[in-house]
């Protein structure tokens, strides 16, 4: 009957084994989570996937509407569908996007500032102020769209698609290999924790258990492994390039430029150089309008000026 057990165990085994390396076979890892490798998002070159990181995770910041935002934050998930990107992965920013509103809205409402031309209306008892709430609103909005175009870009490339976009733009090679190592370094550090995690979970720690003190005590402890582990690879790197002679001019001993095998692997098509330039163009378009001429800022938004005049029942 032992024998029995054993056997079935090891099949169990052999088939969790087997489907593991079959969803590892079609998934791609990246540095926030997984993308199919047959994506239609990997026919684009990674120095266009990093040039979306410019377009969707900075262009917020010169634009208050919060409506365009929310449009920018429409686009970046109907931007993660079409990567075949698991949504649902998402919801792990959920809180933090709660909190951050909630934050931002209790500072807003509890201490508003004063001025003049304040606009003033009771809510659940409360006196409350148009202009800071809504540059509460469009401020949050703002933020959100620039996080979650940022998470799109690292939850959808590795960090060798990040290197191959550097050394596209021929940066120099010190700085390529700081970019390549801190990028390794933060992807192998989320591995290390899961890995630090899930051994003490199968040595019987029951983290819900714990309280805010004792959770706390715990992720201090960890430090202690991870920046262990970091030292120990920083050395193995280091012994690894040296092993293969590499320098930090990027040249070999005898003076002639190294050749960079690894971009010959990612073809530069046309549709790569529309969309960059479509989108390089669009966002130095919108820097020249907010900069220059004022378009986009938060006097000028319809949302707000329909909103204050209903408040001040259209006699604005």
């Amino acid at each position: 009957m032992m024998a029995a057990q054993i056997a079935e165990n090891t099949h169990q085994w052999r088939y969790r084994l087997d489907t593991s390396l079959r969803v590892s076979q079609r998934m791609r890892r990246t540095l926030l989570g997984t993308v199919p490798v047959h994506s239609p998002l990997y026919k684009l070159h990674p120095l266009t996937r990093f040039v979306t990181l410019l377009f969707l995770g900075v262009l917020p910041m010169f634009i208050d509407w919060p409506e365009i935002n929310i449009m920018i934050l429409v686009a970046i998930f109907i931007y993660l569908s079409w990567s075949r990107v698991d949504l649902s992965g998402l919801k792990i920013y959920l809180p933090l996007t709660i909190t951050v509103a909630i934050f931002m809205f209790a500072i807003s409402i509890g201490f508003p500032g004063y001025k003049p031309d304040y606009v003033g209306f009771p809510f659940m008892g409360l006196q409350l102020f148009f202009q800071p709430l809504f540059f509460t609103l469009a401020s949050y909005w703002r933020l959100i769209a620039m996080l979650f175009g940022t998470i799109q870009y690292f939850s959808t490339n590795r960090e060798r698609d990040t290197l191959v976009a550097i050394r596209t733009l021929h940066v120099p090679f010190v700085i390529s290999y700081f970019f390549s190592l801190s990028l390794r370094a933060a992807g192998m550090f989320m591995e290390d924790m899961r890995i630090i995690r899930e051994a003490e979970r199968a040595r019987g720690l029951d983290e819900t258990a714990l309280t805010l003190a004792d959770r706390a005590k715990l992720y201090a402890m960890y430090l202690i492994p991870l920046f262990t582990l970091a030292i120990r690879r920083t050395d193995e790197i280091t012994n690894a390039l040296v092993a293969r002679g590499y320098t930090l001019s990027g040249k070999l001993e005898n003076g002639n430029q190294r050749s960079d095998y690894i971009l010959s692997k990612y073809p530069f098509r046309l549709l790569d150089r529309a969309l960059i330039l479509g989108m390089l163009c669009t966002f130095v378009l919108v820097v020249i309008l907010r900069v220059g001429f004022g378009y986009w800022s938060m006097d000028t938004d319809p949302l707000r000026i329909y909103l204050l005049a209903m408040l001040l029942g259209g006699g604005q």
